[in-house]
């Protein structure tokens, strides 16, 4: 039996185990990412039919893979692209969204039904940035410029999140470069700009310190350096009420990174992730990471995890909020926790990317 028939065997059994309470639900393919797995160290996608259980895997060289509509994107450094892989194999440009000659960085968003597309092309010199968001349908319809930010010196604006409408789209000020080498993805600046308008301002409390955000179930979770530098606060934004709640935190010794909040669909809990780097950048770098719980609604946070030697972040709730699904962009895997146990299992040795509608 040849390994990767036993490696598909393998992800074949993780599309049950990811979430065994909406097998039903699932209609199209799920996709796997393995990195340098294949012809010359490319990456390898793999599409499993949930319906028939056939799969498809194709090597593929890039990074940032998203799910989008009935693809995956991905941008191709080495030809300076964005790129889509479909199911059935196929490989190609995106058909409306490139970088220009002069572009630095391309960002791109979904919107939470998976209709809207955002992306910025960040141009110019690092003391001169300029940003250009635009949205358009997935299908490339309708596009609009909504922000024409800069010049900037060495800032780039980039999109965040959607609202659960689509009509306000949630923005950073980010330092250009610097989020390339942060564990956890960190915010600065953050804005709600409204699509229709163009119109945009701070969101509460901002610009803030240089850490991690959530959106999510109505609510913008905001994590925030505590006063005695011991922890992070969690300060809650309710958008519909207004209200700001802060859930304090907990105290654990050099955890000095904190980020990937992630919110339940039902707004009644959150996870993220903490961790402890040593020897930052160099090749004896450790990390040790914690996963964090924090109770919406009690209004208090604790860790869900003994510590691990890895930077996971948690990509979907599951099972009726009573699990969260985590990976890494560091490394192959996927992980499971249910939060009522804090059990933490590794349930695939392929990264799960999500599933590609029917």
């Amino acid at each position: 039996m040849s390994r990767r028939f036993i490696f598909l065997l393998v992800l074949l059994a993780l599309s049950a185990a990811v979430a065994p309470r909406a097998r039903a639900a699932l209609n199209g393919d799920q996709v796997f990412l393995q990195r340098g797995t294949g012809a010359d160290g490319a990456d390898q996608l793999t599409f499993i039919n949930h319906q028939t259980g056939e799969a498809l895997t194709v090597d593929v060289r890039g990074e940032r893979y998203t799910l989008a509509g009935d693809s995956v994107l991905y941008f191709d450094p080495s030809s300076n692209a964005l790129r889509q892989a479909f199911p059935d194999g196929s490989l190609r440009a995106h058909p409306f969204i490139q970088p220009g000659p002069n572009t630095r960085r391309l960002d791109w968003l979904l919107s939470p039904d998976a209709t809207r597309i955002a992306w910025t092309l960040t141009d110019g010199q690092p003391e001169s940035l300029t940003t250009l968001t635009t949205v358009a349908f997935l299908n490339g319809t309708n596009p609009r410029p909504v922000l024409n930010d800069g010049p900037r010196n060495g800032i780039r604006a980039m999109p965040v999140a959607f609202s659960p409408d689509s009509t306000i789209l949630y923005m950073d000020f980010q330092p250009d470069g610097i989020g390339d080498f942060t564990p956890y993805p960190q915010y600065a600046g953050l804005i709600a700009l409204d699509i229709g308008t163009g119109l945009w301002d701070y969101l509460p409390d901002e610009p803030g310190c240089f850490c991690g955000a959530g959106f999510g179930a109505g609510f913008f979770a905001r994590l925030k350096v505590n006063d005695a530098l011991t922890g992070f606060d969690l300060h809650l934004y309710n958008f519909a009420g207004q209200v700001k709640q802060v859930i304090l935190a907990q105290t654990l010794r050099d955890y000095t990174q904190a980020g990937s909040v992630l919110i339940s669909p039902d707004g009644t809990q959150a996870v993220y992730a903490l961790a402890q780097v040593r020897d930052f950048g160099r090749p004896q770098q450790s990390v040790r990471t914690v996963f964090m719980r924090a109770d919406l609604q009690a209004l208090t946070q604790s860790p869900l995890t003994d510590p691990i030697n890895n930077y996971l972040e948690p990509l979907q709730w599951t099972e009726d909020n009573s699990a969260v699904i985590f990976t890494s962009r560091q490394t192959d895997g996927t992980w499971k926790i249910y939060p009522a146990e804090g059990r933490l299992e590794k349930v695939s040795e392929a990264t799960l990317l999500g599933t590609l509608p029917g």
